[in-house]
């Protein structure tokens, strides 16, 4: 992924997560949760990973942002920054579940997406892939955006669906007031980028970046998290 080159410059802002060290992982993490726990450190793990665990009741929910308190604390990721997010993620099982990766404009919602199908968003301004068995279509990844409480639109690719302990690679990326979404398979080789998607969302608004499980049904789900990154530009697009 060419544009990683970017961290070399020190004109990139990132937080990066890898959960390697032997110490409280989960410090720089905020959360919302109904119910569930975060291991910022599951024990003789190959690269080290953090696990979300949710409850296991109907419509329990876990999320994890960078922050050390709630209130937006860790916003500060801007559309006109040119903002990203990449995340290698895997569930333990694909069914009964939502899963968002992005950004969104709240770390309080339960979830940023409120029903896929439709679409309809929680937040005002998100720009997320989403999975969730609840939808009435194709059981995929799709991308969904929303700007400024508009009609939410979505992206697609019908091609991405989640595999039970398998890891893959989401990303989101602004520029602008537009969103652009794209996958990588286990081993981070990119198999989808999508075009730019104009009035995605409101190029001024502060977002956070945006890791979220939940379960549909009464069985607890199980997200390990190996690696995230959230980066921008310390400037606007234009400087």
């Amino acid at each position: 992924m060419a544009q990683w080159f970017e961290f070399l410059s020190p004109s990139i802002v990132k937080w990066e997560k890898e959960f390697v060290q032997d110490e409280d992982v989960t410090y720089g993490l905020g959360s919302v949760a109904d119910g569930g726990s975060i291991t910022g450190l599951v024990a003789s793990t190959a690269n080290g990973i953090c696990r979300l665990a949710t409850s296991a009741s109907t419509e329990k929910y876990i999320g994890i942002f960078p922050s050390v308190d709630a209130s937006l604390q860790g916003a500060a990721y801007l559309g006109n920054n040119s903002a990203v997010i990449w995340s290698r993620i895997k569930v333990d099982a694909a069914t009964s579940c939502k899963v968002e990766i992005g950004f969104t404009d709240s770390d309080a919602d339960a979830g940023a997406v409120n029903t896929l199908a439709t679409p309809s968003t929680t937040a005002h301004d998100c720009a997320v892939w989403c999975y969730d068995t609840d939808d009435t279509g194709g059981l995929f990844w799709q991308g969904v955006h929303s700007k400024n409480s508009t009609t939410p639109s979505k992206v697609e690719p019908g091609k991405f669906l989640p595999v039970a302990a398998t890891y893959e690679w989401l990303g989101v990326a602004l520029l602008g007031d537009a969103v652009k979404f794209m996958h990588a398979d286990a081993f981070g080789n990119p198999n989808y980028e999508s075009g730019w998607q104009v009035s995605g969302i409101t190029a001024t608004d502060a977002l956070v970046p945006w890791i979220f499980v939940q379960t549909r049904s009464g069985t607890e789900i199980l997200m390990d998290l190996d690696y995230v990154i959230a980066y921008q530009r310390r400037t606007s697009t234009n400087d």
